[in-house]
């Protein structure tokens, strides 16, 4: 009993141990991580952030305005934590119009583009960031956010440009007295005057945001160099009629404070130097006024129309075009908005770099940091806006968060980069036309070039709405392609589970071919007019498909579109069977009844309910089509669908159906990580619930909590000196570990003097795992004089597009103060070996006189000892002589006869 009372304690000893390690590490769930997520609207955020403050609320699914009170508050607040994202960004539009305006004769210093250029010094763009956006923004000299691929390529350049361009009131405002002095303006008494009359700049400025600051901050650096400023604010629908819709010739207005934004993390922006600086941008007035140099014309041009042969060629293109950008200035950019996303410290998810956390990943990766499973309650600005339908339902970003958590996809697109990230999709191999610029980073893509792509005869082309039936490449007469692109789903027929418990057939994946097609043929009852833009859009770009296997899934994409990325191209048109035939079915058969309508442009025109599957009126159409079609045994486009199902599976899937609106009174049905489990349309409420039968378990997404940015440590050489190598030792790093080698992209380096000019530059080589060197030649640093330089290097991983950047100083000495280090450390090693070697004799001596002493001590005992045996010699043979000298008796009677 006694032995069984101490296992009992050594058990519950051992079980209150282990628990706390348990506790720390979560072990994954099937689907995500949560149990729940229940949605509400909450438009306040000062409430939302008192809410998750005090743990009513874990996330809040919108951005945040920031104000100094909420600022405080998100910088000192445990409880509370934020993500970035760089989605929105503020510039100075100039009107290009002059020297004079036609209209009125007055002088627009701006149609100067040394003048423009010049006000990139005028303005303070980290006192923007600090002192109007708080912190949350970070400076912006081109039209490319700081975070985003681009920028990243091109970084080498681009921080060159903006250590040129930085802050220097004085270098811009002795370029503009210079320019407006040609100009034929006159300053006195510390103002521009023009024809005897003073230089009136007419500032546009946006009242909404912190535009209105900005405004100001930039009017009184304008007014500091002599210009008479008149501040006009204006709200978004004031401005409009006049900056973008007004002709600028007419001369009333000089600068507008402009505002942009990106939604999605952009891999390609080529074409913004087009847009922003050229007549190709718009067709309104203001752009088709801009009038860049020849040069920069030329080269947005080419990047425009796509017009490179490589992606090398290309790169060089965009290193032109953002040194004219500055040069030009039509636009003076200033900053890239930092949109924080809360959340409370008790979760965690990954934040889009653009979106915030609308991109699918966030909810893929939601999480409580010390358990799996529980409920998290999540805020919104609106909830449910809008009808959801798997055709041409609701695009607002509200529904679209809750949606995109619904479905399952071929491909997710990275937060941090931009490219396509497999989900369900296993992998890729694509097929290019030699010639074509493009590339592959992913080890997912293969990338092949080929001198032709054809188009397989019987690969499905269109489809004869008439006739239900496919129309061939071979019927078409199509044979020849710019890619074919053949994707591996693997072994998912049979296997996929949708949410009302149906397994994924081929009449999934096939449901949606003459769907398509049904919905831009006039002679359809599913025709609708707004469906041909976007169809004819496509149809440009779309050339076939081919099944060519089923166990596992492979399919064949032949397509004439191109991108520099192939990834892009691969996932703009492989799909994913996320929403079963017979869900569709019932949309199609409403719509076919002329009961409802799957877009909001047909709903209206018939006078009907825009198809909602999660709430309102459509209910109960959509309920009664569900019953015809079990009682039927309904099936859509039948003699093409037949193939693919039967009428026994189609009651099975509808009966399924059935089951699943009884428990949750809608009709959205997916397969992604959560189900839609409750809608409210009024009280604007709902709740997702995990989807146990998902493929993936809850860490599949782990790594995307947080941007993996490659974090840099830079050692210099002992000495750097003019003709002789260098090597610098670059450890670059990610939260402690060794940031692998095959998951870097580059590492650039550059070689700068105080002034900022580039001496030298190259690309480090690794040495191992995490290490990196970056060696300069004799001819390198040849070109250096003793003094003081940088080195910054610049790393880009392929797992982010934000480049990790660092500068650390060096010193270069001159060749004879080496030389003399080098001899000094010579003689200095000399010495101390010629100090050992005294050191070693003065030893030895001692040795040898410790060793004389000892034979001189030793002589000296023996000495003593001879002399001591002499004397018992002498004294033995005195003995000897005595005994010689006595008596005989003394003799006879010691014989005793």
């Amino acid at each position: 009993m006694k032995n069984k009372l101490s296992l009992l304690l050594v058990a519950i000893f051992l079980v209150a141990l282990i628990a706390p390690l348990l506790n720390a590490q979560p072990q994954p769930l099937q689907g995500p991580w949560v149990d729940q997520v229940a949605f509400s609207k909450e438009s306040d955020p000062a409430k939302v952030i008192d809410m998750i403050d005090k743990g009513d609320a874990q996330v809040y699914f919108s951005d945040v305005r920031v104000d100094a009170s909420i600022a405080q508050k998100l910088k000192t607040d445990p409880n509370i934590k934020y993500k970035y994202a760089f989605g929105l960004y503020f510039e100075l539009t100039f009107n290009p119009v002059g020297p004079e305006f036609p209209k009125t004769g007055k002088l627009n210093p701006f149609s100067n583009p040394r003048i423009r250029e010049a006000m990139n010094y005028i303005i303070d763009r980290n006192y923007i960031v600090n002192e109007i956006m708080l912190g949350f923004a970070v400076p912006k000299y081109l039209p490319l956010v700081s975070q985003f691929p681009e920028y990243a390529k091109l970084a080498d350049t681009v921080k060159l440009l903006e250590a040129q361009y930085s802050y220097n009131f004085e270098k811009g405002k002795e370029i503009i007295f210079e320019e407006m002095a040609k100009m034929g303006a006159t300053y006195k008494d510390g103002k521009w005057y023009y024809k005897g009359e003073p230089v009136v700049i007419k500032f546009l400025i946006r009242v909404e945001d912190q535009r209105r600051q900005i405004g100001d901050y930039v009017s009184d650096q304008l007014e500091k160099l002599g210009f008479t400023v008149e501040r006009m604010y204006k709200t978004s629908r004031e401005a409009s009629p006049i900056w973008i819709r007004g002709n600028p010739a007419d001369g009333q207005w000089h600068i507008y404070t402009g505002g942009w934004i990106t939604t999605a993390v952009s891999r390609d922006d080529s074409s913004n130097f087009g847009y922003f600086y050229t007549p190709l941008g718009r067709p309104e007035p203001l752009w088709q006024a801009y009038k860049p140099d020849p040069v920069f014309m030329d080269v947005a041009t080419r990047l425009w129309n796509g017009q490179y042969k490589t992606i090398e060629e290309r790169q060089e293109l965009m290193a032109k075009a953002v040194t004219l950008a500055l040069k030009d200035s039509v636009r003076v950019w200033l900053v890239d908005q930092i949109s924080p996303y809360i959340y409370s410290a008790k979760v965690d998810l990954a934040a889009d770099l653009s979106g915030g956390f609308s991109n699918p990943i966030a909810l893929r990766t939601l999480r409580y940091v010390d358990k799996a499973g529980g409920s998290v309650n999540a805020l919104m600005r609106e909830v449910l806006v809008e009808p959801w339908n798997p055709v041409a339902g609701s695009n607002w970003v509200y529904d679209n968060i809750l949606v995109t958590a619904t479905l399952g996809y071929a491909f997710l697109t990275s937060p941090y980069t931009g490219l396509p990230l497999p989900e369900r999709a296993v992998s890729a191999e694509v097929y290019a036309l030699k010639g074509t610029p493009t590339t592959s980073s992913s080890d997912w893509c293969k990338l092949t070039f080929v001198d032709k792509v054809e188009v397989p005869a019987d690969a499905w082309y269109s489809y004869d709405v008439k006739a239900n039936k496919v129309i061939t490449a071979g019927e078409a007469g199509v044979k020849v392609a710019q890619f074919k692109i053949v994707v591996n789903y693997g072994d998912v027929i049979g296997k996929i589970k949708y949410h009302d418990g149906t397994t994924m057939s081929m009449a999934d994946w096939v449901i949606g071919w003459p769907l398509t097609f049904a919905r831009v043929d006039p002679s359809s009852p599913l025709y609708d007019e707004a469906a041909v833009p976007s169809f004819q859009a496509w149809r440009q770009y779309f050339i076939a498909q081919r099944f060519v296997s089923t166990s596992p899934l492979v399919i064949e994409y032949y397509v004439n579109y191109t991108s520099p990325d192939v990834e892009l191209v691969v996932s703009n048109f492989a799909g994913w069977a996320n929403f079963p035939w017979h869900a569709y079915a019932i949309g199609i058969r409403a719509e076919e009844k002329g009961k409802l309508a799957f877009s909001a442009d047909k709903a209206d025109k018939m006078g009907v309910e825009w198809m909602n599957y999660i709430g309102g009126p459509s209910l109960e159409v959509l309920s009664k089509m569900l019953d015809e079609s079990i009682a039927e045994g309904y099936i859509p486009f039948k003699d093409f669908l037949s193939k693919y199902t039967t009428v026994d599976d189609a009651k099975a899937r509808y009966n399924a159906l059935k089951t699943w609106y009884t428990q949750h009174k809608h009709f959205w049905v997916g397969d992604g990580p959560y189900y839609l489990d409750t809608a409210d349309f009024n009280a604007h409420v709902a709740v997702l619930k995990a989807n146990r039968n998902y493929p993936d378990k809850s860490d599949r997404w782990a790594w995307l909590s947080s941007p993996p940015i490659p974090e840099l440590a830079i050692q210099p050489p002992d000495n750097v000196v003019p003709g002789l190598d260098a090597t610098f030792t670059i450890k670059i790093s990610y939260k402690g570990q060794p940031y692998p080698n095959s998951r870097m992209d580059f590492v650039k380096f550059l070689v700068m003097d105080p002034a900022g000019n580039v001496l030298a530059k190259g690309v480090a080589t690794p040495s191992a795992e995490g290490t990196w060197q970056a060696k300069l030649s004799p001819e390198d640093t040849g070109k250096l004089t003793p003094g003081s330089y940088k080195i910054m290097v610049i790393a880009l991983s392929k797992d982010v597009a934000t480049p990790a950047i660092k500068e650390t100083p060096f010193t270069v000495i001159p060749q004879i103060a080496y030389f003399q280090t080098m001899v000094a450390g010579i003689r200095s090693q000399l010495e101390s070996r010629i100090a050992g070697v005294e050191s070693g004799v003065t030893e030895v001596r001692g040795k040898v006189s410790d060793l004389a002493n000892s034979v001189s001590a030793l002589q000296g005992t023996v000495n003593m000892v001879l002399a001591v045996s002499v004397i018992s010699l002498i004294i033995a043979l005195v003995a000897v002589f005595l005994a010689m000298r006595k008596p005989k008796e003394t003799s006879k009677a010691s014989t005793g006869q």
